[in-house]
């Protein structure tokens, strides 16, 4: 697929003048004159911020006021860190205005440019043909479509400034290795949750350290695609989360779900980890009732404290189910409590006490149709519903 290369970046001052219709002539030289006051590497506060400078980032770009003067405070420091030399008035818009120009021809909305500008505004004095435009090829050469490269850089626009040779390519073969697919790769670089500088140094001695204890490469893969966060970890705590995961969460090591129970410690303090587990104590579970449950579902346990007072109260308090059954039941804790539990218990309420259905349907079951399949075979059929599912769906 080939990418539309923006090769002309010669902005002429009268242009550039004319960018904007909002601006009279007056206000547009006052644009450039008040660039004289914007020192790029001084250590000035957001409140000291140039208001020119935040009125670029407001007209052309879409800011708001306020991420105008942080953005602005953010680009002084990370030019101060990198000793970067001071450019000109005209040589910082035109520059800006090329960045814009490439990163809109090759996909990204002005939307998406904001957030990446947001995230680092560094990228802003980019040199398109030095750095922008190789980086780019080199990502199609990888495999990388145009729509995979607006994602990575919507996520991490600072990996333009990333050697290709010294950190993309060496961080690209390592997770192929790994994954032994172009097509993960590529998918877990487009992660908001991977951090590149991170693959060689931690995710592959992390991955070594699991197969080395007989977790399967299948599984590894698995977790890879759906959150590589746990694996940015130092080695050190994956090691102790080895022996952690079987001591204090009683997964063994055998069972499918020891690899998420390390991946939960990996991603929680175990002080957190066991300020959930006794909020199911306090509803008077027994440490083999917390067990049970967390073997079959260990990222229960990530849920927010409030989330699952609340889940608990209403299924132990409303409905009176004891422990012993709902530790068997993990369904319960991952479907959502206001969208999908509740509305479907008050239509099964009404259409049992009016006698509508004859089988003694459970909750259980009801949560595990679709919402197509739970609507035609109890809700559409019984107008007595109709309004009591709509309310309390939110319909």
């Amino acid at each position: 697929m080939n990418l539309m290369l923006v090769r002309s970046w010669g902005w002429p001052l009268g242009r550039m003048l004319k960018f904007h219709s909002n601006y009279n002539g007056a206000q547009r030289l006052n644009f450039f004159h008040g660039f004289r006051h914007l020192l790029l590497y001084s250590t000035s506060t957001s409140a000291e911020c140039n208001p020119d400078f935040a009125n670029y980032l407001v007209d052309f770009l879409g800011f708001s006021k306020q991420q105008a003067l942080s953005t602005y405070t953010k680009l002084v420091r990370s030019r101060l860190a990198r000793g970067a030399k001071k450019v000109s008035d005209f040589e910082f818009v035109e520059n800006s205005n090329s960045v814009v120009k490439f990163l809109k021809q090759n996909g990204l909305e002005q939307c998406h440019i904001r957030t990446a500008v947001v995230s680092d505004p560094l990228i802003l004095f980019s040199n398109v043909e030095k750095t922008l435009i190789p980086k780019t090829l080199a990502f199609q050469k990888m495999g990388f479509s145009v729509s995979d490269i607006v994602e990575v850089v919507k996520v991490n626009p600072s990996i333009f400034f990333m050697g290709l040779d010294t950190k993309i390519i060496p961080a690209f073969q390592a997770l192929k290795e790994i994954m032994g697919c172009d097509l993960h790769v590529i998918s877990i670089m487009k992660s908001p949750r991977i951090r590149l500088l991170s693959v060689s140094k931690l995710l592959v001695p992390n991955v070594a350290l699991l197969m080395n204890h007989g977790i399967p490469i299948e599984l590894i893969r698995k977790q890879l695609l759906r959150n590589p966060f746990p694996f940015l970890r130092k080695t050190e705590f994956t090691q102790d989360a080895l022996i952690r995961v079987e001591e204090k969460l009683g997964i063994p090591r055998d069972s499918p779900r020891f690899l998420l129970g390390i991946m939960l410690l990996n991603s929680l303090k175990e002080t957190t980890v066991e300020s959930k587990r006794q909020i199911f104590k306090s509803f008077g579970w027994t440490e083999s009732d917390v067990v049970t449950l967390t073997i079959s579902s260990p990222f229960l346990l990530a849920l927010s404290e409030a989330n699952l007072k609340k889940r608990l109260g209403f299924f132990m308090n409303e409905l009176g189910y004891k422990p012993s059954f709902l530790a068997k039941t993990c369904s319960l804790f991952t479907c959502s409590l206001e969208k999908r539990i509740v509305p479907r218990h008050k239509t099964l309420l009404v259409l049992k006490e009016k006698g509508l259905i004859t089988l003694d349907y459970s909750l259980v079951s009801a949560v595990s149709y679709t919402e197509s399949k739970f609507l035609e075979k109890f809700v559409l059929p019984f107008k007595e519903v109709h309004e009591v599912y709509s309310k309390h769906a939110g319909i």
